[in-house]
């Protein structure tokens, strides 16, 4: 009979875990700035696409055309599956808890 040892501690795989987690927030961060932030990203990823292309002198157009399109079509997408924003919520005022007295000469 075989025994399946466990590598890492519980300890570690919390560690693990939260770097996981951590990972996983800044990367909807991440998501979520650059599609706030779409046409600045738009001109960023344009912009060096030419640097690029002019650097080496222009061996590699058709692969930084490639990847400006996807990098295009990553960001429409994300936008399209960003959920909306919601509004904040109206503050109601707490409900009143003494009746209200009535203006003088009101029955």
């Amino acid at each position: 009979m075989q025994l399946c040892v466990n590598r890492f501690s519980t300890r570690e795989q919390r560690t693990q875990m939260g770097f996981a987690d951590k990972l996983n927030q800044l990367t909807k961060k991440a998501k979520d700035a650059a599609v706030d932030h779409k046409d600045q990203v738009e001109k960023a990823v344009e912009k060096a696409t030419v640097l690029a292309d002019q650097r080496t002198g222009g061996q590699y157009h058709d692969q930084l055309g490639n990847a400006e399109a996807k990098a295009d079509a990553y960001l429409e997408d994300q936008a399209q599956h960003q959920p909306p924003a919601t509004p904040p919520e109206t503050i109601r005022p707490p409900a009143e808890t003494e009746p209200r007295e009535k203006p003088p000469g009101t029955p």
